[in-house]
């Protein structure tokens, strides 16, 4: 008998062979990236509240069902993007589709959805810059950060916004021919034809600002990544020159159409913010040493890798394009930390740390760049690569669900159960102490529309016979005090004359400010007859008007 040897190099495979070893390679090369997002999906998914929604999410997702109730029923205009940071007619509107088919779940399983598009970006992107193995350690890390982990458990805005934004660096580096000398890969595609990916990033970068305003400053870097695709220092001029314009078009655009309320809100909320103030909610000052600190917790470890990859690439005098493009993300993954000194505060920079963080994990793994190794030692370096990935995701995991409140807090679920039934009046009126004020309404699933629910910080009251109306939808002049010609009454002026005509139905100071007019509030209402009082929260007051609430037996009047 003869024997036949098999075939030992690829010219001597059939046609046949030859295709079934490509999808055999294909499929493996996907291999690394199916785990690391499994495993992303499902430390996610742990962090994820069956019943309890932190006050971020229920302002949001409340603030969307009150736009899609205006849209089909009209009414006036909550006037959301006054001060939100990001346009209310987007993530709040889908985030409330999420929780009317699925609840709080749905909507945060659908955050879990845009952190895996973001991690499969940085996979793409990176294996674009830098090469396969480097793209494997890069998305490993950014997977198992506990920051990740939480914002795909959070159904608020941030998820979103990065995603589009990785998926417009994702077209930034697809807009041109890829670096030259990177490691080769099998899925690598054809360079010609790629400056089709130039149209997508103005717009792209657009519905991340309008998502989340703050994502205006990663514009720059992303623009940045697209124009180093090219050769020649003029046309990287050109396109830098181009695409800044057409985002800022599109921007200026959008501002334009959609008036002047979101003018104000993004002035209020990002552009305008002066250092050591508050976007809305009250926020501590706090020292370098603390937002140096917070940034170490969370990231600390990604950006030192990253500017040690910046080193090592400067002293083995990589080419100059590779080492200002490792610069440029090493960069974007410290200008959270930079604006957290201008502002002197903490306030989201958790949430936006993983912005960054994106962008210094893929300057991370440019270290793997340099392992051009075959054989035993390439299967040692994919080992250790995949040390490095386990080692982070146990070490950053035990962080998770520790960067916002969730899991649940006994005192807001008891409040929210013990006001379920008050909530829920026909036409009632409701004033609610202002950091749970969509939060207890959210989940007291109580419908209430917007112009029925008021808080602590402001008031616009019309004063009876004068012609003004609840919804705002009446011009006229509004006054701080009772004056001639004045239609509405505004601060604590505005409280004092709405409670003493029992304007409001409920009145609880859960989740107040602590500010002087929440006192002058509490005041007001215990000088007034007719309310009851009947819990206390926390040391916080909660009344009712009892006339309105004659169907229902009043409560005991708990210390919780």
């Amino acid at each position: 008998m003869i024997a036949v040897e098999a075939p030992s190099r690829a010219s001597d495979l059939t046609p046949q062979a030859v295709v079934q070893r490509r999808d055999w390679l294909h499929w493996l090369h996907w291999l690394p990236l199916a785990v690391i997002v499994a495993a992303q999906v499902v430390l996610s998914a742990r962090l994820i509240p069956a019943s309890y929604a932190s006050g971020d999410e229920g302002r949001y997702i409340y603030a969307g069902h009150q736009l899609i109730y205006e849209l089909w029923h009209g009414g006036g205009s909550p006037f959301y993007e006054t001060y939100f940071s990001g346009a209310p007619v987007i993530y709040p509107v889908l985030a409330a589709m999420a929780d009317y088919v699925g609840g709080l779940t749905a909507a945060c399983l659908m955050s879990t959805a845009f952190m895996v598009v973001a991690t499969i970006m940085l996979f793409l992107v990176t294996r674009e810059l830098f090469g396969y193995w480097s793209a494997v350690l890069a998305s490993g890390l950014f997977a198992g950060l506990g920051l990740t982990q939480d914002l795909g458990a959070l159904a608020t805005y941030d998820a979103m916004s990065l995603m589009l934004i990785t998926i417009a660096a994702h077209s930034a580096v697809r807009a041109g021919t890829s670096l030259s000398g990177r490691q080769s890969s099998p899925l690598d595609e054809p360079t010609g034809g790629r400056t089709r990916w130039l149209l997508t990033i103005p717009v792209l970068l657009f519905l991340a600002n309008a998502t989340k305003y703050m994502t205006i400053i990663f514009d720059p870097f992303v623009i940045a990544l697209a124009a180093l695709q090219v050769t020649g220092w003029k046309a990287v001029a050109k396109r830098t020159i181009a695409l800044g314009l057409a985002t800022l078009t599109l921007d200026t655009l959008f501002l334009f159409l959609a008036g002047v309320a979101y003018v104000r809100g993004l002035l209020f909320s990002t552009l305008a913010r002066k250092a050591g103030s508050s976007a809305v909610f009250a926020a501590v000052k706090v020292g370098n040493p603390v937002i140096i600190g917070d940034t170490w917790k969370w990231i600390g470890p990604i950006l030192a890798a990253a500017l040690f990859a910046l080193l090592t690439a400067v002293l083995a005098r990589r080419d100059v394009k590779t080492i200002v493009i490792i610069g440029i993300l090493v960069f974007a993954g410290l200008i959270v930390t930079a604006e957290g000194f201008h502002l002197h505060t903490v306030e989201s920079m958790r949430k936006h740390d993983d912005f960054s963080a994106w962008f210094a994990c893929a300057a991370s793994g440019s270290i793997a760049a340099r392992l051009r190794l075959r054989g035993l030692l390439s299967r040692v370096a994919a080992v250790l690569i995949g040390c490095a990935v386990l080692v982070s995701g146990l070490y950053y995991s035990y962080t998770a669900k520790s960067t916002y409140e969730a899991g649940g807090s006994p005192t807001t679920l008891q409040i929210a159960s013990t006001l379920r039934p008050y909530l829920n009046l026909p036409n009632g009126r409701f004033l609610v102490g202002g950091l749970a004020t969509d939060q207890l309404v959210y989940l007291g699933k109580a419908k209430i529309p917007w112009f029925q629910l008021s808080d602590d910080l402001y008031i616009k009251y019309p004063i009876p016979g004068r012609g003004g109306d609840t919804h705002g939808q009446v011009l006229g002049r509004a006054c701080l005090r009772l004056r001639p010609g004045c239609m509405y009454l505004e601060g604590i002026a505005g409280y004092r004359a709405a409670i003493r005509s029992h304007y409001f139905d409920l009145i609880t100071m859960w989740g107040g400010h602590h500010i002087r007019q929440d006192a002058l509030i509490e005041q007001a209402v215990e000088n007034t007859p007719g309310y009851v009082l009947i819990a206390i929260v926390a040391g916080a007051p909660t009344w009712i008007y009892a006339p309105a609430y004659r169907p229902l037996t009043a409560a005991p009047r708990p210390e919780i």
